[in-house]
């Protein structure tokens, strides 16, 4: 006997309560001064790119004076590469005006004339400019 194959619409998944794929989020911003874009990727990832652990990232780049990328996870330490093989800093739109705040659970962006700051929900961050990174709770 041949079956025919049944497909749910979202709505029918949804009532009979099959798991639905998470929708993918990726945004991305960069300082005024063009020297730093970061880029946020939510748990899903997008269709080219998966987050390590399958956890909200930030990710940000600095251009100068020495191109390294720094890497928050929603959860475990902040990582600083130096060696970056896919170096890709930074375009121009959107820009994150000093004074303003990004959010985006669980991490909290601020822009400030000095570098910019960010920050997980339990305390952990960094600190980047051209002077240098900071980590820290």
């Amino acid at each position: 006997m041949m079956t025919t194959p049944v497909r749910l619409s979202v709505f029918a998944a949804a009532f009979l309560g099959a798991a639905l794929p998470a929708l993918a989020q990726q945004e991305s911003f960069v300082m005024p001064s063009g020297n730093v874009e970061c880029t946020y990727t939510g748990p899903a990832g997008t269709t080219v790119y998966r987050p390590q652990g399958g956890v909200a990232e930030l990710v940000c780049d600095r251009a100068e004076p020495s191109y390294l990328r720094v890497v928050l996870r929603a959860r475990g330490a902040v990582q600083v590469i130096r060696n970056v093989g896919d170096p890709s800093c930074c375009g121009v739109e959107p820009k994150l005006s000093y004074g303003t705040v990004w959010r985006q659970a669980p991490f909290t962006c601020e822009s400030d004339q000095n570098g910019l700051i960010c920050r997980r929900d339990d305390g952990a961050g960094f600190q980047i400019s051209r002077r240098g990174v900071t980590l820290g709770p």
